[in-house]
């Protein structure tokens, strides 16, 4: 069933349709909350707390792109929202480990991964995210540059600037 469809009989007060849209896009957000907060309670939490945002703001919801990105976005206040509470740092090791992992894949030498984890973690906050998104989450530029609200140019040139970095400490 399309996006489109979806919302159409969320609107009109389908029940099923609530339950398809959350099927749908529940473990992706889920994921997404995970690796930013490191917390499974904490992530079940905030992904509920997406969905039922949209679902209460979903008379002011337009739908002019992907669904999917939208609730990223709405996922990413929350976690931001959810830090400034907590004070603590969003950049937790495991996620970084995950993709220092990724990014050194064939790499067989755990000092060599421990030095991408050092790497990545020094990368200024917006680097991080982006490289995060691009390589943990998988998603394509178009995707990243909605959720970071940037044109996909910039995405494009900020990410290229992190992976030289990342290459030019690496070679170090």
């Amino acid at each position: 069933m399309s996006e489109k469809k979806i919302l159409k009989n969320i609107r009109s007060g389908q029940q099923e349709s609530v339950e398809i849209l959350i099927k749908k896009y529940y473990r992706d957000i889920y994921t997404y909350c995970f690796c930013r907060v490191e917390d499974r309670q904490t992530a079940q939490d905030l992904t509920q707390e997406v969905f039922l945002r949209f679902l209460q703001n979903l008379d002011s919801y337009e739908h002019t792109g992907k669904l999917k990105n939208y609730l990223y976005v709405t996922a990413g206040n929350l976690i931001k929202d959810h830090y400034k509470k907590r004070k603590e740092d969003v950049w937790e090791d495991e996620k970084i480990q995950q993709t220092a992992d990724k990014l050194s894949a064939g790499t067989e030498n755990i000092s060599d991964r421990l030095t991408l984890q050092e790497i990545i973690r020094g990368l200024p906050e917006l680097e991080r995210e982006l490289i995060l998104l691009r390589y943990y989450q998988n998603l394509h530029l178009g995707e990243i540059a909605r959720i970071v609200s940037m044109p996909v140019s910039t995405v494009r040139y900020r990410l290229k600037q992190a992976e030289i970095s990342i290459k030019n400490k690496w070679e170090e």
